[in-house]
């Protein structure tokens, strides 16, 4: 059996059903919540499996340490906090958890796309200021999602569980992707259209691309100026793909109606301009994080790893030329 580093602390109920599948499990404790670079590079030559947690970097050096590492796997579908080519180069295997972060992912979008849409935190806030339930009869602000289309930029398994959800809402579907899915199409009445023709369409802009050198700032100033001025952006995907300060103008100065966006170009740290801005809703980064789905990918990229030891080409497999 292998041994398994782990940078950040898992409950017990998660990983004490893999105790007996790995030779030694090392994690911190909830305390220590998760363990710096400094330490993961003094222990990371022992081991086989290393997990990486909150988006703990693999790179440069530290993959260089890693003198016997199998496998890395991510809590998370993004990997950008991997270096793929250099884990490739090394023999190790990149693990992600693709499905089980699908469903909540989706669900969020779907709250924060209502939120804005319907000005859910503008009132909540309006009514702890004034205790009162008067309003202006004939407020023209928010819009109703049914009958309004939802443009979908990259239609992946995130992107496509979105499209069921706002479906349900009544909402048309049109969307972009570098790679046409036209069963997709089909099952859900979705429409493809050019990444400009999706802009100019949508009521709503819901962005699920993954973070790459070429999506790098993709939505940026032209970009929302293509957009309706009276269409929503949401970005539940990766911060840099947008450029977070042409959003902030996009925002302020009404180029569009609003947005909400669950990442940022910083990460860790948002920009003070963002915070200002009342007509857009704001979250740190949480999209899966619901118990029961942390607690499902956590599984995914563990199985994902066991497999690759095992010699079986697991599923979520980024790096699949290693095992073709």
């Amino acid at each position: 059996m292998a041994k398994l580093l782990i940078t950040g602390w898992i409950p017990e109920d998660i990983i004490g059903t893999y105790r007996d599948k790995f030779d030694e499990i090392v994690l911190p404790d909830q305390e220590r919540s998760n363990y710096s670079v400094d330490e993961v590079s003094s222990m990371i030559d022992m081991y086989d499996v290393l997990f990486t947690i909150s988006a703990f970097p693999f790179k440069g050096t530290l993959i260089e340490k890693a003198k016997n590492l199998k496998v890395v796997c991510n809590l998370g579908v993004g990997y950008d906090n991997i270096d793929v080519q250099m884990c490739t180069d090394k023999n190790i295997c990149v693990i992600n958890t693709p499905i089980s972060v699908c469903e909540p992912t989706a669900e969020f979008t779907i709250a924060l796309m209502m939120s804005i849409a319907r000005g859910t935190l503008m009132y909540d806030r309006e009514v702890r200021k004034t205790r009162r339930t008067a309003s202006v009869c004939f407020f023209d602000r928010d819009i109703m999602l049914y009958g309004k289309t939802l443009g979908i930029l990259g239609f992946g398994r995130i992107g496509q569980s979105v499209a069921r959800k706002a479906k349900g809402l009544g909402m048309n579907i049109i969307y972009y992707d570098p790679y046409r899915k036209e069963k997709a199409e089909k099952e859900m009445d979705a429409a493809y259209r050019t990444f400009d023709e999706v802009l100019e369409n949508a009521d709503v802009v819901s962005c699920h691309m993954p973070f790459t050198k070429e999506n790098y700032h993709v939505i940026n100033a032209e970009t929302f100026k293509k957009m309706k001025t009276t269409a929503y952006f949401v970005n539940v995907a990766r911060g840099p793909i947008m450029d977070e300060s042409a959003l902030v103008d996009a925002v302020r100065c009404g180029v569009i109606r609003g947005a909400a966006t669950d990442v940022y170009e910083n990460e860790p740290d948002i920009s003070e301009e963002i915070t200002k801005l009342d007509n857009i809703v704001l979250s740190p980064h949480i999209g899966s994080n619901v118990y029961e789905a942390r607690r499902n990918m956590a599984w995914e990229a563990l199985d994902g790893a066991l497999s690759v030891l095992e010699k079986v080409r697991p599923h979520n497999l980024v790096n699949t030329s290693l095992m073709g």
